[in-house]
């Protein structure tokens, strides 16, 4: 018994002096793991990009010149309300127009014409020819007014073509009286004028 109790003894010294090495582990160390593909120094470039702060758009200050600043400011003057035309203006520019129209439409009837010299004076070319019924107004040198059942009167110039007749017989025009019933032919001429032509006495 005090042999075994020393063989125990002998095998706890053995034991408290290596240490009891027998339940422990070893860890062996390892190299890091490598990722195929995979470079440094590219990964430092794409985040250096990430983290760059974006910069902001360059701003241009365009100086605006003193002239452009002084006509911006500048107002607009108000357009003037049109002027009515006087009456004479009025009736000066109703003469014009008339001159106008009459000029040209001699000219078309000297084109539609043959008839018609190509000498002739456009003042002088009939574009159109009218009859008319009503009363001797008046008689003056120069001219006879016909008035119509309408008021409206007619004042045809005499000229050497003019003349009267009373039952197919030639009249004087001066003799004929204030009042008498006529019906009075005329031409109208380029200048405007309405020559009269036969002035037919009705009684």
């Amino acid at each position: 018994m005090r042999g075994r109790l020393m063989g125990w003894v002998a095998l706890g010294c053995v034991l408290g002096a290596t240490g009891c090495r027998m339940g422990e582990s070893r860890t062996e160390p390892t190299e890091p793991a490598k990722v195929i593909g995979y470079t440094p120094t590219e990964t430092v470039a794409v985040e250096q990009r990430e983290t760059a702060a974006p910069q902001a758009p360059a701003q241009i200050a365009v100086a605006t010149p003193p002239e452009q600043e002084r006509t911006e400011q500048r107002a607009e003057p108000t357009p003037e309300p049109a002027r009515e035309p006087t009456p004479e203006e009025s009736r000066k520019l109703l003469e014009e127009e008339d001159r106008i129209w009459l000029s040209e439409t001699a000219e078309a009837a000297r084109a539609g014409n043959p008839n018609i010299a190509p000498g002739a004076a456009t003042e002088d070319i009939t574009i159109a020819t009218g009859t008319v019924d009503g009363r001797v107004e008046r008689v003056r040198k120069g001219t006879i007014e016909v008035s119509d059942g309408e008021g409206n009167i007619y004042e045809l110039r005499i000229d050497k073509r003019s003349r009267g007749l009373r039952q197919g017989r030639q009249v004087p025009l001066r003799g004929i009286a204030e009042g008498t019933p006529v019906r009075a032919s005329f031409d109208l001429v380029g200048a405007g004028d309405s020559l009269a032509r036969d002035i037919v006495l009705r009684r």
